[in-house]
């Protein structure tokens, strides 16, 4: 299962300006910050200044009662 998110509310302590330049910092956000598993990110993208679009991907239905599942579920616009 594939599943698209997008945050519009950031942890303190992560540049919104260093998450628009660099996919790199935004996989490493969705790790630390959201804790959202590694191999679970299929891909990001800032959506203008504030907007980070997640897609996961291989979600099975056990996962979905997970902390970071429902965490990111919860700040999604």
């Amino acid at each position: 299962m594939e599943s698209i998110f997008v945050v519009n509310k950031f942890e303190e302590g992560w540049d919104t300006k260093e998450l628009i330049q660099d996919i790199f910092t935004q996989e490493e956000y969705c790790i630390q910050a959201l804790e959202i598993p590694d191999e679970k990110i299929y891909g990001t993208e800032m959506i203008g200044q504030d907007l980070l679009e997640i897609v996961l991907t291989d979600i099975s239905e056990n996962e979905l009662n997970d902390d970071w599942y429902i965490n990111l579920t919860r700040i999604s616009a």
